[in-house]
């Protein structure tokens, strides 16, 4: 099986590097991020650069059939990273699994980058994995999640109630899901 290696029009999607430990780091330590992506404390000691990396010489040696996949998100005409995500939970036998996606860089968000990059991932988990399902969990109050998913054509399958605690609260979440016959019979709303 191969690796995540696809082109979009505006994107390459591959296999992090160790080129990427520096903004990844900045990305896995920005306050914003966390809240919207992230179960731990928002007052954790923060990643080392040299943690990072160490993550990313751990990930690099997974294969395609590890049970997950971590991918970066890069321009294609500079090749600068923007972002990254991960395909989680792969189970093989019963075809499921669930995805994340994060537009690192502030400067490209509200621009279709995300969906661009989300698009050629649900290809490569229903085409090239196999996959019958794809989830993903939301925060209540991710809108800007919420839309991407929902206009790719995830549904609202339920919800975690008081899942996660935020800003001293405890915030729901949304579980989404996505079938390879809604994917292929074009279900999902284009915009």
């Amino acid at each position: 099986m191969e690796m995540l290696a696809h082109e979009t029009e505006r994107l390459f999607i591959k296999p992090h590097t160790l080129d990427n430990a520096e903004k990844l780091n900045a990305w896995e330590n920005a306050s914003e991020l966390l809240y919207s992506n992230d179960d731990q404390p928002e007052e954790r000691e923060p990643d080392s650069l040299e943690d990072t990396r160490r993550f990313l010489e751990r990930i690099s040696e997974y294969t395609p059939d590890s049970r997950i996949i971590h991918y970066a998100i890069h321009l294609k005409g500079n090749n600068e990273l923007i972002g990254y995500g991960m395909i989680a939970l792969i189970d093989r036998y019963n075809r499921r699994c669930k995805v994340g996606i994060t537009i690192g860089d502030q400067r490209y968000w509200g621009k279709g980058l995300a969906k661009e990059a989300l698009k050629a991932v649900i290809s490569y988990c229903f085409e090239t994995l196999g996959l019958n399902r794809i989830g993903a969990h939301i925060y209540a109050f991710n809108d800007r999640s919420i839309r991407l998913f929902e206009g790719l054509g995830f549904r609202r399958e339920g919800t975690i109630r008081q899942s996660v605690h935020k800003k001293g609260q405890f915030v729901d979440e949304y579980i989404y899901g996505l079938l390879k016959s809604e994917w292929q019979e074009g279900l999902y709303v284009a915009q």
